[in-house]
């Protein structure tokens, strides 16, 4: 890319024409952090190792789980830790394009749905996004946390900013 006219507002991260567009020239990003979606590892699935889902003792939660075990062949009933890495991420992240058969009880209305599995932190994601409810996002940033922006690695800068060197080394880099 091209910069139009190197100018001191360029390098401020509290102007707009400075700052990173991605973070606002904040430096961090917030996301869902595993540690605090699963904060306590020796909890099984049913007893609430996904802290997200224990919150209302719904029978859809433990319904998904039982699919998910069918499915996969995997023991609910162990703790968390145990459960193999790949079922710890088809919790987390989803089944990605892998179509799993559902069961749904709900008081004697049952039905059958074939469908992908989307993943508790994706659907925390989406529904963070999508919603107007300051509640439900106040809930949701319960389980977020903050790490340096993916765009600006925490210089608080536009890319055309940290494209600019002296010595090799941009604004933000330290000399010692």
């Amino acid at each position: 890319f091209t910069i139009p006219e190197i100018e001191p507002r360029l390098f401020s991260f509290n102007a707009p024409y400075g700052a990173c567009p991605s973070c606002d020239g904040l430096g961090v990003e917030l996301f869902f952090d595993e540690r605090l979606v699963v904060p306590d590892v020796t909890l099984k699935l049913k007893d609430g190792a996904l802290a997200p889902w224990n919150k209302g003792k719904s029978p859809y939660f433990i319904q998904t789980i039982d699919a998910l075990a069918k499915h996969y062949g995997f023991d609910a009933k162990k703790p968390w830790k145990d459960l193999p890495e790949k079922v710890q991420q088809l919790f987390l992240r989803g089944s990605g394009d892998e179509v799993i058969q559902f069961r749904f009880d709900e008081g004697g209305r049952v039905y059958q749905v074939k469908r992908v599995f989307e993943g508790v932190i994706p659907n925390m994601e989406r529904r963070y996004r999508e919603t107007d409810s300051n509640w439900i996002r106040e809930e949701f940033e319960r389980y977020q946390n903050n790490r340096p922006c993916g765009v600006c690695h925490g210089y608080r800068l536009k890319p055309e900013a940290l494209a600019v060197k002296i010595g090799g080394l941009h604004v933000g880099e330290v000399v010692e």
